[in-house]
C-alpha cells in the first residue's frame, strides 16, 4: 500500500493511506485545501443551500478524493478510521464549510457497497460519488414516521416491473433531489419487518409530485412526496424484494450515527462561549458551571460518537444502543440552544446575527434548528422504548 503525502490542491493517488498521516498533517492538508477550494461566502451559512450553490465545493471535494470519508478507498473514498474521521469533521466545521446534499454519500452509499449488485454499485456509487446524482430519503409517510413498520407506501412487482402508489413525507432535499431511496410496502399480510422492499427511484419517472414543505425559519427544507403508478425496474430494488428492511437497518444505523454527530453541538458551544462572553456573564458562578457542563457533554458526544464509529469499522453495523448516541447528542445540543438563548437575553429574540462577524452566533436561529434533531431519524422517546425493549429488555420487542 502506498502511503502518499499529497500537496494542497492535488489529485492524491487513490492508495493514499490518510489514517497514516501524522494527525498534525493531515489536519493541515485539510486545511490548506478548504482556504484554497472553499469560498467565503459558503462559509457559516446556518441553513442547507441548494445544491446549485454548493456543488462546486462538492465537486472539488470529490476531484480530491475528500468528499467520501467512510467509504473504502476501493470505491474512491478515504477509509478514515473513526477517530480520523472525527479529525475531519472537526476541521470541515471549523472552517464553516456548508452542509451538503450527500445523503448518498453518508447513508445510501454504504448500503450499496454492502447490499448491492456489481450492477447497482456500477451504476450508482461513481454518479454518488462525483455529485451527478443528489439523493433524498423516502422512509417517513403521513402514518409511518418514527415507526416506519407500519408504513403503507404500496410497491406491487409484477414480472420484472415495480408500480409504486402512495406518499412520502419530511423528505428533506426532496425539491433538489433526482433520485430518492425508499421503502414500499410489497406484502401485506407478514409480520410488521417483512414484506418491505427497499427501492432506488429515479425522480424524473414519470408520476412523482414533490411539494416543499415550509419549517420555523420560513424555509423549505422538508417536502412530501406523491407516487401516482410510479413503475421502475425491479433492478432497482437494493437487497431482496420483500426484505428490504435489512438494508433499511444498515441505512439506519448510518442515519443514526450522522444525527448524532457532535458537530451540532460544537457548533453550539462556540456560540454559547461567545454570546457568555459578549453578554458580560463570564464571571457568573451559574454561567460558568454551565459553560463547564456544555463542553463536558460535548466531550462525551464526541467519545460517544467515536465508540460507534469503531463499531461500524468493525463489525459493518450497530446494535440498538446507537440510539443512545442520538438521543444524548441531539439533547446536548438542544440545552446548549436553549442556554445561549437565555444568555442572549432580549437581542436573542431577534432572527439575525448579533454582530457583523462572519462567525457570530445566532440564538435564535440555532433554537429552532435544535428542535429538529430529537424528531428526525425517529423520535427521541421511541429510542427510549428502543433502548428499553432491546437493552434493558423491558416490555415488547415485536414493534422496534
Amino acid at each position: 500500500m502506498t502511503d502518499t503525502h499529497p500537496s494542497s490542491g492535488s489529485n492524491p493517488d487513490p492508495d493514499t493511506d490518510w489514517n497514516a498521516l501524522p494527525e498534525a498533517e493531515f489536519r493541515a492538508h485539510l486545511r490548506r485545501f478548504i482556504d484554497e477550494n472553499c469560498p467565503q461566502h459558503l462559509r457559516y451559512v446556518r441553513r442547507r443551500l441548494p445544491p446549485a450553490d454548493t456543488l462546486p465545493w462538492y465537486h472539488a471535494l470529490a476531484a480530491a478524493g475528500l468528499i467520501a470519508p467512510g467509504w473504502p478507498r476501493i470505491h474512491g473514498g478515504m477509509e478514515l478510521s473513526p477517530g480520523r474521521h472525527l479529525v475531519f469533521i472537526e476541521e470541515m466545521d471549523a472552517a464553516g464549510t456548508p452542509w451538503l446534499h450527500d445523503s448518498g454519500v453518508r447513508n445510501l452509499g454504504l448500503a450499496i457497497i454492502a447490499h448491492g449488485t456489481d450492477a447497482q454499485k456500477q451504476r450508482y456509487l461513481p454518479a454518488i460519488h462525483a455529485g451527478d446524482q443528489i439523493w433524498c430519503q423516502g422512509y417517513s409517510e403521513p402514518g409511518a414516521g418514527s415507526d416506519l413498520a407500519s408504513l403503507r407506501c404500496a410497491g406491487e412487482i409484477d414480472g420484472d416491473r415495480l408500480t409504486i402508489n402512495g406518499q412520502k413525507i419530511w423528505t428533506t432535499s426532496g425539491q433538489h433531489a433526482n433520485h430518492m431511496f425508499m421503502l414500499l410496502r410489497t406484502e401485506r399480510g407478514t409480520t410488521a419487518h417483512r414484506g418491505i422492499t427497499f427501492a432506488l427511484v429515479d425522480m424524473a419517472t414519470p408520476g412523482i409530485t414533490v411539494r416543499p414543505i415550509y419549517n420555523l425559519n420560513d424555509e423549505a427544507d422538508f417536502c412530501e412526496v406523491f407516487f401516482d403508478d410510479v413503475t421502475i425496474s425491479t433492478d432497482c430494488i437494493l437487497g431482496q424484494p420483500h426484505d428490504g428492511w435489512n438494508v433499511a437497518r444498515s441505512v439506519l444505523g448510518f442515519e443514526r450515527i450522522w444525527a448524532g454527530s457532535p458537530r451540532r453541538a460544537r457548533h453550539a458551544l462556540g456560540e454559547l462561549e461567545a454570546i457568555v462572553a459578549q453578554s458580560g456573564l463570564s464571571g457568573d458562578a451559574v454561567w460558568q458551571d454551565r459553560l463547564v457542563q456544555a463542553e463536558f457533554d460535548t466531550l462525551d458526544a464526541q467519545d460517544l460518537y467515536r465508540t460507534f464509529a469503531e463499531l461500524i469499522t468493525s463489525d459493518g453495523q450497530v446494535g440498538t444502543e446507537v440510539s443512545a448516541l442520538k438521543i444524548f447528542s441531539t439533547e446536548t445540543f438542544q440545552r446548549i440552544s436553549e442556554w445561549t438563548l437565555e444568555a442572549a437575553g432580549a437581542e436573542g429574540a431577534l432572527a439575525t446575527d448579533l454582530d457583523s462577524d462572519a462567525r457570530s452566533a445566532q440564538p435564535l436561529y440555532t433554537f429552532f434548528e435544535s428542535r429538529a434533531p430529537t424528531i428526525f431519524s425517529g423520535t427521541n422517546e421511541i429510542h427510549r422504548n428502543i433502548l428499553a425493549r432491546r437493552a434493558l429488555g423491558l416490555g415488547r420487542e415485536d414493534k422496534a
